[in-house]
């Protein structure tokens, strides 16, 4: 059995992977992580997947048995809450029950640190050494009974709002109150239910649709991209609202729908946030993004005297820079971000507010605002394509590593960066980057260029490439 933590935790299928055996060996390992750290206490939480109680719980029995204390949330939480009680009850980390957008037939394990990001690789690393030094050789796990542990105070059960209180001191709400949006909100059945809707119905004319917990979110892929938000961009046509906004199944991922049903990227809303923190709200400093985001970051960066930090892809490198202070915004692709003073882990509630507010400020759609910036920066398209893969990681990446050394040939390669993946940037600025999941078996292709035609002519190359590593 191989229990891996990629770029957020461990992820498998459930009853197949994902078993109770399975989260007490990698909770055993977790605790031993921690005692040898010297640490004795963590926040447990989780999604409204299939289970996702029964699991947390066991992964809090164990650690009890090792002396270790848990509070305990006794309902489904999103992944910032989790982060920001990991911060303000001050314990050594944090383990959440949660397969985050992944399809409701997987679920995982989530651990972070005391920073409340997700935990750095010399710490996974460690504990996937642990599993499999427990698998080599055996031995009785302990567990203690939840209400002994709960009598012994080593789990202590809590029900929590002040992560609400505590988000809303980021939003300027007085633009909100004034123009007062139409806004359309789809949580996937999930999380988000009980947190956002608690925060704009008292300032917006708000609706929710999907606003019932649903352990197979509806039949929905719980990933708030173009794709997976039809029911939200019919509602927001229908209802002729002004804002579409949508969380993943823990809700740290943020969707954005225009009023006329267009899907905003991530690769637009983070520019757009970015630059509105340093031309109206007076947030002043540098960025930071992963090797798969949009440059047009850093090209809004260095016009007003800053620097962009380039990570590889999970969100665990851009919270460490935000809680370092070497940035003061940073998102990725993929609908992560947060901000200076917030989190080290993403927040798809915090963004959702955001845009909120910046359209309400504004008075414009988000078409408009990223048009804004393109005509003021240059043109951006950008994408991600995702194919899944059968057969041996390794020489599939053998063999793409091989095709993309030979591209030199026809293509002006200024530069190959293999930070995360292997990324190639041509002499115009246009770039490519193939990058394997750490969480799915697929491939992912993420390109970008100033000019349309180069674009897809860079996504063509892209899929070819992939498709002869791949026979």
């Amino acid at each position: 059995m191989n229990i891996h933590f990629g770029t957020s935790g461990w992820r498998n299928i459930i009853a197949k992977d994902f078993t109770f055996e399975n989260v007490e060996v990698a909770s055993y390992a977790i605790a031993q992580h921690l005692l040898a750290e010297g640490s004795k206490s963590v926040v447990i939480g989780y999604d409204t997947r299939f289970l996702s109680d029964e699991f947390a719980k066991t992964s809090a029995k164990v650690l009890a048995a090792y002396g270790i204390k848990s509070h305990f949330s006794l309902t489904d939480i999103p992944t910032p809450a989790i982060a920001y009680l990991t911060v303000t009850k001050k314990t050594d980390g944090a383990i959440n029950i949660t397969a985050s957008h992944n399809d409701p037939y997987y679920n995982g394990i989530k651990f972070s640190s005391k920073s409340g990001g997700p935990a750095l690789p010399e710490e996974t690393e460690d504990i996937e050494r642990r599993i499999n030094k427990f698998f080599k050789n055996r031995k009785t796990i302990k567990k203690m009974s939840f209400e002994k542990a709960v009598e012994k105070k080593l789990i202590i059960p809590f029900s929590e709002n002040e992560y609400i209180d505590a988000i809303k001191k980021l939003i300027d709400f007085a633009p909100i109150k004034k123009k007062r949006p139409k806004i359309i909100y789809d949580p996937f059945f999930a999380t988000g239910i009980r947190y956002l809707p608690k925060i704009l119905k008292e300032y917006t004319d708000f609706t929710m649709i999907h606003g019932k917990k649903d352990v197979l979110f509806g039949g929905l892929h719980p990933e708030p991209t173009g794709e997976n938000l039809d029911p939200l961009i019919k509602k927001v046509k229908s209802s002729k609202a002004d804002l579409g906004l949508a969380t993943d199944g823990d809700a740290d991922r943020f969707g954005i729908i225009d009023f006329d049903g267009s899907y905003i990227s991530p690769n637009m809303v983070l520019p757009i946030i970015y630059y509105y923190f340093l031309t109206e709200r007076g947030i002043k400093g540098n960025a930071v993004r992963t090797v798969a985001t949009t440059h047009l970051i850093d090209k809004i960066a260095e016009h007003f005297g800053y620097q962009t930090k380039e990570t590889p892809v999970g969100f665990k490198y851009i919270g460490d820079a935000i809680i370092k202070g070497e940035a003061v915004f940073g998102g990725e692709e993929s609908g992560g971000a947060s901000m200076k003073g917030w989190l080290a882990d993403k927040d798809g509630i915090l963004v959702d507010l955001l845009v909120t507010e910046i359209f309400s400020k504004r008075k414009k759609p988000m078409k408009e605002l990223f048009k804004e910036l393109t005509d003021k920066f240059g043109d951006t398209y950008s994408k991600r394509l995702d194919f899944e893969y059968k057969g041996d990681r390794k020489t599939i990446e053998s063999k793409l590593k091989h095709t993309v050394k030979n591209l030199s040939k026809e293509m002006s390669i200024k530069k190959v960066n293999e930070l995360d993946g292997t990324k190639i940037i041509l002499a115009d600025k246009s770039w490519i980057l193939f990058r394997f999941s750490g969480t799915e078996p697929k491939i992912r292709i993420y390109a970008e260029s100033d000019n349309e035609k180069k674009f897809r002519t860079l996504l063509k190359k892209g899929k070819e490439i992939v498709q002869r590593a791949m026979l």
